[in-house]
């Protein structure tokens, strides 16, 4: 086994499988439909494989997002609210999504509608492709509020909202000559729970760090220093100062568990659904498990550290300064203002740079994003506001940090708000989603939701529609027609910018 870093480990790719040409839905398969006039053994077109790929990859998005609402409902012994897209969304895209069938029919079973889109693209199912890619959209919009939404507020009810700070980041906030305890993954229950427990007067030899965007949330709501984003995570372990790390869910590597046999950090795991090999295992199923599982790890990182070979760092790495805790209703200025603002072209729009950091991905996006801050308003969640601290860009000013991947609530409510306060539909606004590096599906549902409100998103890595005209067709006339919005592909920074100034961002305001 080979137990390099991610970016060692990345092999040559299947293009054919990124172009999403690849159909493994049923065992007369795997079939690989290359050219428009083959066919898979069932009789698959190659716009219905694709469609169907791309479909299974928004589910799974929606399905994680929603997901860590529900876990978050289950640990409160709370119902799913009733109207809760009603009551969040701008009254003509209710209606519209409610005419156009991509609201659940019962929207307390959201769930259910995620289970019929794998359903579908099940052998002998759906064969009308272009019924199946408005499916995707549906995943959007269900992603969006019982995923991100409902997540968002939910933390925010029980946590508190965040609140603007200046915050530390990079592997340069382990602290060697103390006890290191790392949190990685999404759901902050487990989390806030021994937050609250080292900041205890007798827990001042405990340092804790942030990794992922449960490492985001903690930075935003407490202060607590961000060691790694998704591609970082191995680091925090090779640094050798770690005593334990502790996950939840999503984005957790499996090569964590060969790595930590190497060092002398212990794996934890606290959900269910994710057990990793030879790691602890404390189950949260409500507020007192969390409180007694925090207290046992803390114990055992303090074993841990009496036997820790390394107390120093090899090279030390830098520390990052950014100011973060962004949320809707704390930003620098009004939003009747930033609306003016917009509106007498002080602003020419807003940005939202969202998603991964995929390590396949090696233009420079981030020079283009400084540049373009001279006339646009940037927001940023997840592992790429953490990419835009480690270049110093997150100031407060031009670069507004607003928290976790699930945060990009907060940047839709923005844009609702600006939308509002100007009296136009969101469509007619200069908004952009910019996703340049995705690796997971939770980027695609993400995408998708922000299309279904009627913004623009751009992709900057080459996956599943790329290659096939007449999905990419069918995806950019059914938004266009219904929404004024369009997913497009640009992989080069200077023609993306380039055709952000030449096009702009909303007809409105051109």
């Amino acid at each position: 086994m080979k137990r390099g870093f991610l970016s060692q480990r990345l092999g040559n790719q299947c293009f054919i499988g990124l172009q999403g040409k690849c159909c493994k839905n049923c065992l007369l398969g795997p079939c690989i439909v290359v050219k428009n006039s083959e066919k898979g053994a069932c009789g698959a077109s190659q716009d219905l494989v694709v469609a169907r790929n791309l479909l299974r990859f928004a589910a799974a998005g929606a399905a994680a997002h929603c997901g860590h609402a529900f876990h978050m409902l289950d640990y409160l012994k709370k119902e799913c609210p009733e109207d809760y897209i009603k009551r969040r969304a701008p009254v003509y895209l209710y209606e519209k999504w409610k005419k156009l069938g991509l609201l659940p029919k019962k929207e307390t079973e959201y769930f259910k509608e995620i289970s019929e889109a794998l359903h579908l693209t099940t052998f002998g199912c759906n064969a009308d492709y272009e019924d199946v890619l408005r499916w995707c959209i549906k995943m959007g919009v269900l992603d969006g509020y019982y995923g991100l939404y409902l997540a968002t507020e939910l933390e925010d009810k029980i946590f508190g909202k965040p609140s603007v700070r200046i915050g530390e980041l990079n592997l340069g906030v382990i602290k060697p000559e103390k006890v290191n305890i790392a949190l990685h993954g999404h759901e902050q229950i487990f989390a806030e729970a021994i937050t609250r427990e080292v900041k205890r007067k007798d827990n001042e030899d405990i340092n804790l760090i942030g990794v992922c965007c449960t490492g985001a949330s903690l930075l935003a709501r407490h202060g607590i220093p961000l060691a790694a984003n998704v591609v970082l995570q191995e680091q925090v372990i090779a640094t050798g100062c770690v005593d334990v790390l502790v996950v939840d869910v999503q984005c957790i590597m499996p090569s964590l568990a060969d790595l930590a046999e190497c060092y002398h950090t212990k794996i934890v795991t606290t959900n269910e659904i994710c057990r990793i090999p030879n790691a602890l295992h404390f189950p949260i199923k409500n507020k007192r498990d969390a409180e007694q599982a925090a207290r046992q790890i803390i114990r055992t990182a303090r074993i841990l550290f009496k036997h820790r070979k390394r107390k120093e760092f090899v090279t030390k790495p830098e520390k990052k300064r950014a100011v973060v805790g962004f949320h809707e209703k704390n930003l620098p200025f009004e939003i009747k203002k930033l609306a003016e603002k917009i509106k007498e072209r002080k602003i020419k729009g807003i940005i939202a740079v969202i998603g991964c950091e995929n390590p396949r991905v090696k233009e420079d996006w981030i020079r283009v994003y400084k540049e373009l801050s001279k006339e646009y308003i940037f927001f940023t969640t997840g592992c790429m506001a953490f990419k835009l601290a480690q270049f110093g860009l997150l100031d407060g000013k031009r670069f507004f940090h607003m928290g976790s991947c699930v945060n990009n609530a907060r940047i839709a409510e923005v844009f609702k708000e600006v939308s509002r306060v100007a009296k136009h539909e969101i469509h007619e606004m200069p908004f952009l989603v910019s996703c340049p590096m995705p690796i997971t599906e939770k980027a695609i549902a993400i995408g998708m939701f922000f299309a279904s409100l009627g913004v623009d998103v751009h992709f900057g890595y080459n996956f599943l529609v790329s290659g096939d005209l007449n999905i990419a067709n069918s995806i950019a006339s059914f938004l266009k027609k219904e929404f004024k919005s369009k997913v497009f592909l640009e992989m080069l920074p200077r023609r993306f910018m380039e055709r952000i100034e030449k096009e702009g961002l909303a007809t409105i305001y051109k």
